[in-house]
């Protein structure tokens, strides 16, 4: 029997969002947006157009019909008015997408009339409408649908498992938009679907935030990786059992709806990717039209980043352009070693049946490992995704230098994957850059994670992680406020925080003195010149030009709020020094042996079984 099948509404207001950045939702020129007599007043004047053709209110058709059963794409208003209908495509094209006008229709309506219209078959990437008011129009819902046979409609049990650490600010408000938006709303998913709250804080009120299929789970701190293994075990052992979960992230704002097209998208999605993982983007919560990235992968540089991006003069991609949109929507990254980040990704629960759980590894590089060894194909589409916070704030050596190399080497020798990668080089540039820049402790942290590597992973299932990650957050610099530091600069030290990169070429000499001295720590300390260099707070950047021979380096925070001193230490870098080289040959006479350890160990580490016992006790 055919039947209707809602695939994505019509957002006509999303809260305060759409309202500040108006053009994710619909581009016009009027104040549209008020509510009256439970519709959305689009326009109480004439020739005003208003065009739905937007990140969230067009349709990818280009996506639908490549991941699902579809056929035919409907679109549903419910208006009162006088007002024109123009029914959209867009068509990606070498340069400017084609705008075609598939249709258009006049209607004049007392009261509200509902107005359906089937778009016929196309190559486009999207389609939309546009709506004209020719007098006071209103608009009560609209949507996208289908007509289809239900026999060919999934049956789908859709759970969130989000991990917290005490993120209230973000975490309450998704929670009471799940209930009101999800759970309180009157389509099908509200019927199958669980809200999972990983709280590793413990700090949440359990008796004030849980309510029907909303569940809070007190857990010791475990990481993210700790976390979303909880996730995954509640979703598995959830009345009714969860078919799939979605992993989010805490310091996240959400749009229901992306979650309400993710669980339409997977009742009618092809065999061929019923099995592949959804990888919601990432928007920027600072600029809320800024794409930073739906798919991850790792580069042969052991780089994590966005797997689509485009030449760096033309910037980000900007959801606001339809330009961008179809760009976004048509691009196929072929690299290797794609995975969908945790901040939302969905995960057939049959899949972790038959692979386990993430590995216990706390944070970083957990989503990548999964998806590498688990995914087998990604999803992606617009108006599926999430607002993170880009701004990545001061550099903290526990979280950028320990765990993403620690878990980098584990993930490739347990589950056998990144084999085109050699992490060493990177490991080299990091630990150089911190001796050189005299920041010893994370210097230390490096070194920490090749030795804990090194350990094998009896050493793992031991570890107490919220003991070790507070140790390890002790070998985090101390930023002291700008006015404390001004008052410990040595005399006569000035700076421009805004005027401290270090842009000029090295000569061979200097190339030469900085590789033989790791800037004057090695060799006679004639070699030294002495004095102060400032340079910006970073773990990255080397400006070996401004640095070069000095013995004392302040760094200066980007924003120049503050900042820190350091103090060359010749005995402290050379003792770290040879503890690297000697690692460093431990690495190299054990690497078989390491592989096979590790290798060993993953099915025990990833199973049901040892996430139980080991979460028991870690809360110990």
């Amino acid at each position: 029997m055919m039947v209707e099948l809602r695939l994505c509404n019509v957002l006509l207001s999303d809260g305060t969002r759409s309202d500040e950045y108006r053009d994710l939702y619909i581009k016009t020129t009027s104040g549209a947006g008020v509510q009256r007599d439970g519709a959305t007043l689009l326009s109480d004047a004439t020739s005003l157009r208003h065009d739905f053709a937007t990140y969230f209110n067009s349709f990818s058709n280009i996506k639908w019909h490549r991941y699902t059963v579809i056929d035919e794409v409907w679109l549903r208003i419910v208006a009162k008015g006088t007002f024109e209908v123009a029914y959209t495509a867009y068509e990606a094209t070498l340069g400017e997408p084609k705008r075609v006008v598939l249709g258009r229709q006049t209607v004049e309506a007392a009261d509200f009339q509902t107005i359906d219209y089937c778009y016929p078959a196309s190559s486009a990437a999207f389609f939309a409408f546009e709506i004209t008011s020719i007098g006071e129009t209103s608009v009560k819902e609209a949507y996208y649908f289908t007509k289809i046979d239900e026999d060919e409609i999934r049956d789908v049990e859709l759970a969130v498992a989000t991990t917290t650490f005490r993120k209230e600010a973000y975490v309450i408000p998704n929670i009471e938009q799940f209930k009101t938006q999800i759970l309180g709303c009157d389509e099908d998913i509200a019927d199958h679907f669980t809200l999972h709250v990983i709280d590793n804080g413990r700090t949440l009120d359990v008796d004030e935030l849980e309510g029907d299929r909303v569940h809070i789970h007190p857990n010791p701190n475990v990481g993210g990786a700790g976390g979303f293994s909880r996730g995954m075990i509640e979703a598995m052992e959830q009345v009714p059992e969860a078919t799939h979960v979605i992993l989010m992230d805490d310091d996240v704002q959400v749009s229901p709806e992306s979650v309400k097209r993710t669980y339409n998208l997977l009742r009618v999605v092809r065999d061929e990717y019923a099995r592949a993982f959804i990888s919601g983007a990432m928007l920027c919560m600072e600029k809320p039209a800024q794409f930073k990235e739906d798919i991850g992968y790792i580069g042969q540089a052991a780089t994590y980043g966005a797997a689509k991006t485009r030449p760096f003069e033309e910037g980000p991609f900007n959801m606001t352009s339809m330009h961008d949109m179809v760009r976004l929507e048509t691009i196929d990254p072929y690299v290797q070693n794609l995975y969908a980040a945790w901040w939302y990704c969905v995960i057939p629960v049959a899949l972790i049946h038959e692979h386990g759980l993430g590995l216990p590894i706390f944070i970083r590089g957990d989503d990548a490992e999964y998806g590498n060894r688990v995914a087998e194909g990604f999803m992606t589409m617009c108006g599926i995704c999430i607002w993170h916070q880009l701004s990545s704030g001061v550099f903290k050596a526990a979280m950028e230098r320990y765990y993403p190399i620690r878990n980098s080497f584990i993930a490739q020798s347990a589950s056998n994957i990144y084999q085109n990668i050699d992490f060493l080089p990177s490991l080299h540039y990091q630990i150089g850059v911190d001796l050189k820049t005299f920041n010893y402790d994370a210097a230390e942290t490096c070194l920490m994670a090749l030795e804990d590597y090194l350990k094998g992973p009896d050493y793992l299932k031991r570890l107490n992680t919220e003991r070790f990650n507070m140790q390890l957050s002790q070998l985090n610099e101390k930023i002291l406020p700008l006015d404390e530091l001004i008052a410990r600069l040595p005399a006569g030290v000035e700076f421009n925080a805004n005027d401290l990169e270090d842009e000029k070429d090295r000569s061979i000499t200097d190339r030469l003195f900085d590789y033989l001295t790791f800037n004057g720590q090695r060799g006679p300390a004639l070699l030294a010149r002495g004095g102060v260099a400032v340079i910006v707070y970073s773990g990255w950047n080397y400006p070996a030009n401004v640095i070069r021979g000095v013995d004392t380096i302040v760094a200066i925070c980007e924003d120049g709020s503050g900042g820190v001193i350091r103090h060359k230490d010749r005995a402290r870098f050379k003792s770290q020094l040879k503890r690297y080289n000697q690692l460093l040959k431990e690495f190299h006479e054990r690497r078989d042996e390491l592989n096979e350890m590790w290798s060993s160990a993953r099915d025990e580490l990833t199973s049901v079984e040892f996430w139980k016992r080991y979460l028991e006790e870690q809360a110990q």
